[in-house]
């Protein structure tokens, strides 16, 4: 099976974005699948508070504060794999990761990434879109392929 087909693709991004609902964070939503490259799945994850942290504190949830407490979907899903090793995985998000989590999924050798059309780094909004641009020319330097897909809305 060809997980980086259309259609595949478009199944496991729209898992990603089912997983983003998930997070409490009121401006962003942002979720992360992981599979390995012939599609079994291996981890899951959205953008939170690590566990153990109370996220219903209000000035935790507010800019910028949020984001020394935030964890993000790709970090999560990837921290959180019971599978260690990450080699030659797939990773599905809903956002272009930033320059943090790209150097993660480097360093973690999870060669492809799958990332919603709509929110590709060219895409993003211009406070986030520079290091969105940096971690995508670390990725494309460290190997990792990058494809756009539509994530599939009747699946």
């Amino acid at each position: 099976m060809d997980i980086t087909n259309k259609k595949w693709a478009g199944r496991l991004l729209k898992m990603a974005k089912d997983v983003a609902s998930w997070s409490k964070d009121e401006s962003t939503k942002v979720g992360a699948v992981i599979t390995t490259a012939d599609g079994s799945p291996v981890s899951w994850g959205f953008n939170g508070m690590p566990m153990g942290i109370d996220d219903t504190v209000p000035a935790r949830h507010e800019r910028p504060y949020k984001y020394k407490w935030m964890a993000h979907a790709e970090r999560n899903a990837m921290d959180l794999a019971p599978k260690g090793d990450l080699s030659g995985c797939v990773m599905f998000v809903t956002f272009s990761p930033c320059s943090n989590c790209a150097q993660s999924i480097i360093q973690r050798k999870i060669r492809t990434l799958v990332v919603d059309e709509n929110f590709i780094a060219e895409k993003m909004p211009e406070r986030w879109q520079e290091d969105m641009l940096v971690a995508q020319e670390m990725l494309l330097e460290a190997g990792v392929k990058i494809l756009a897909a539509k994530p599939d809305p009747t699946s």
